[in-house]
């Protein structure tokens, strides 16, 4: 007769109410998070001509279509002398890392449901496994940004050293936008559309492919409040030396609002997150 097991057994149950994510357990699932993010980048760019440049291609062909529409028909560019494919090209880097940042974590839910099934992981580490693969993704398309620079005469200069605050603010935005709906996305599939559609209007209150002086005066308390506007005005100022960088207190708002929105995303997402395992 075989002996009775003395294996302990962990109970693991969802948290109730509304609070945060357990964060000590998600770091402790640290190197699960980065075996799957290398793991990811790779099989997304293996068997691929062009590899991670494609990291590229839809800034660059939404560059190509507004220089043609915007820059050549309308005079967008406002008075700078950069000229446009780069003054549109370096705000579209930045912001395709925020809008990749939402749509990735808004459907991290649904795209791993299979694994959520099986194992138990921090629902947590999903989202983020999405974040750090844009993260990933951004960098090759900097380095191809800056090859564009040298290419129309622009020498990068101490101003990139600040880049890293926008970056953050870029990633911890589109990362608390996103879980704001990854937990309803995983109940209802068509809350997708929404997402995209809140990606897009903010697309357009964000001086991406416009300067920020041809913003009318009615919108500037939403230019306020929109981090991706800090974001692309530093990012602009910090490459190419483009007007006047944000200030100290515009900054530390856009951060106010981005910690805001992270934690209304992180109570969401723990709150809906009990029951994802049933209905993905």
């Amino acid at each position: 007769m075989a002996a009775p097991s003395t294996a302990d057994i962990t109970w693991i149950r969802p948290a109730k109410g509304w609070r945060l994510p357990d964060l000590r357990e998600v770091w402790h699932y640290r190197n699960v998070l980065f075996n799957f993010v290398s793991r990811n980048f790779r099989v997304t760019y293996r068997q691929t001509i062009g590899g991670p440049i494609y990291a590229v291609y839809q800034p660059f062909m939404t560059m190509v279509g507004y220089t043609l529409i915007l820059g050549v028909l309308f005079d967008a560019q406002n008075d700078t002398a950069i000229p446009y494919p780069l003054f549109s090209f370096s705000a579209l880097i930045v912001w395709s890392l925020f809008a990749g940042v939402v749509q990735g974590v808004s459907m991290s839910m649904q795209k791993n449901s299979t694994l959520i099934q099986k194992i138990y992981i921090p629902r947590l580490i999903f989202p983020l496994i999405e974040m750090f693969m844009e993260l990933l993704t951004f960098g090759i398309a900097m380095i191809i940004l800056f090859v564009v620079m040298l290419m129309y005469g622009f020498l990068p200069t101490l101003n990139v050293l600040v880049l890293p605050v926008y970056t953050i603010l870029a990633a911890g935005t589109g990362l608390s936008v996103g879980l704001l709906f990854a937990g309803f996305q995983a109940r209802f599939r068509d809350s997708v559309y929404v997402s995209q559609a809140v990606t897009r209007f903010l697309f357009f209150l964000t001086p991406v492919v416009y300067a920020s002086s041809r913003l009318p005066a009615p919108l500037d308390t939403l230019y306020q409040y929109n981090p991706m506007a800090v974001v692309v005005e530093g990012f602009r100022w910090a490459l190419l030396g483009s007007g006047e960088p944000p200030s100290l207190s515009l900054i530390a708002l856009a951060y106010c609002v981005m910690f805001v929105l992270l934690g209304a995303g992180l109570l969401l997402f723990n709150r809906l997150e009990a029951t994802i395992a049933d209905v993905v």
